[in-house]
This record gives structure tokens, C-alpha cells and sequence, in this order.
């Protein structure tokens, strides 16, 4: 898999950790306010189908996972969330599919945190046919192939329950929050 994540950039265009605040495991870009979108490269190979020729539908799962770790590394330090008792954890997922992938299709998925409640966040992610297949020009590159809202919640691995998105650490996501469609 060939991962193409859009890490925080300097004005210059180089990339930069400015904004780090490792203290929540938040790394956020100062000079950017309309949010950051993660794009993640696949290639569809043949044990990613079903027995009718496309893509099975609980492989999408792991496609989507992909995508929102690329998001995470690229944004979040992880392992100072860890540090300090904070998991980021799933509590509910739409998905929607438009058009089937099948073998040697190269998929583009998209990520953005889409919405930054009191209590809950939505990551917005699509699945598109990217340009080429086995180096050809793809004929239907661009065509939405599937899209996602999964709702996650901040616990406090300590308690058990779910944590406000409030104070320095709802703000500095509300830094990745994207209106850009995905």
C-alpha cells in the first residue's frame, strides 16, 4: 500500500510539527484554519474479493481503517494520548456504497474530521477510483466508490466514559475540523 498523507506544512510548503502539543497528542498546523484532509493510495488485489468479482463489502472496514491511521499519524500523537489515559474509540458507523472496486483498481481514500461535538467527533471519509489501473489510464478514475461516517468519542481509559470536547483539547481538534467535502 502506498500511503499519501497531507502532514501539517510550513507556508513554504515544507511539512512541520509546529503546533505540537504533545502534552494531548494533538499536532496541529497553526497557520491553517480550514482543517486538514488525509488521502491514503491502494490497490485493490485479488484476496480483497468476494466470490463475485468485487471488492467484499467488510474489506471497505479495513480500507477506511487504513485511511484514518494515516489521518492519526499525521496529526495526533498517539502515544501521549496513551500516555495520559485517552483512547479515541468507535461508537458508531454509517457506510454507504456507490460503485464497485475490483481487482487492480487503484483506490484514493479520504479523511477529515467533519464535526467536533461536546462529546463526540465524526471522521467523514470517501473511496474513489483513483487514475490508473495496472498503468493505464482508469475510464471511470474519480467515480465515488463508497463513503463513511464513523462517530468516535474521547474515553478516559482510567474511567471508562466518554470525555467533554471541551478546553485546550477541543480546540486544538477543532483545528482539524474540514467543511471541505472529502
Amino acid at each position: 500500500m502506498q500511503h499519501d498523507s497531507n502532514p501539517p506544512q510550513a507556508a513554504d510548503g515544507s511539512h512541520t510539527d509546529v503546533g505540537n502539543h504533545a502534552d494531548i497528542g494533538i499536532h496541529t498546523d497553526v497557520g491553517n484554519h480550514a482543517g486538514v484532509v488525509s488521502r491514503t493510495t491502494l490497490t485493490v488485489r485479488g484476496y480483497h474479493l468476494d466470490g463475485y468479482g468485487h471488492v467484499n463489502n467488510a474489506r471497505y472496514l479495513e480500507f477506511y481503517e487504513e485511511g484514518r491511521w494515516e489521518f492519526m499519524l499525521a496529526h495526533l500523537d498517539l502515544a501521549a494520548l496513551k500516555r495520559e489515559g485517552i483512547a479515541m474509540v468507535a461508537v458508531n458507523l454509517n457506510l454507504d456504497w456507490h460503485y464497485p472496486a475490483t481487482v487492480h483498481d487503484e483506490l484514493v481514500i479520504t479523511t477529515r474530521l467533519a464535526e467536533l461535538g461536546r462529546r463526540k467527533m465524526i471522521m467523514r471519509q470517501e473511496i474513489h477510483l483513483g487514475e490508473r489501473r495496472m498503468g493505464e489510464v482508469h475510464p471511470r478514475s474519480g467515480a465515488l466508490v463508497s463513503r463513511a461516517d464513523f462517530t468516535f468519542v474521547l474515553m478516559n481509559t482510567d474511567t471508562g466514559r466518554a470525555m467533554p470536547l471541551d478546553g485546550e483539547i477541543g480546540a486544538l481538534l477543532g483545528a482539524l475540523v474540514s467543511e471541505e467535502t472529502a
